[in-house]
């Protein structure tokens, strides 16, 4: 390789940049996240296409509820 050959600085996609999940303040936004769990996809699939929204919703509601419970115990 040619120490004298210069390239132009690389930069990153703008698809690089997004983030597949974005914390606002009062909110939150999924972009293009892809979940590769079986028992999550099974779950959802049972659950009608119109409800599935708000099932996701339910969900990571009560497993963060229980996440938050995890670590209480464990103090």
């Amino acid at each position: 390789m040619d120490p004298n050959l210069t390239s132009p600085p690389v930069t990153p996609l703008a698809a690089d940049l997004l983030q597949h999940v974005q914390v606002l303040s009062t909110t939150m936004r999924i972009h293009d996240l892809t979940i590769d769990k079986p028992e999550i996809i099974e779950y959802l699939r049972r659950i009608a296409p119109s409800k599935q929204e708000i099932a996701l919703v339910h969900a990571l509601e009560v497993g963060i509820t229980e996440m938050q419970a995890r670590r209480e115990r464990r103090h």
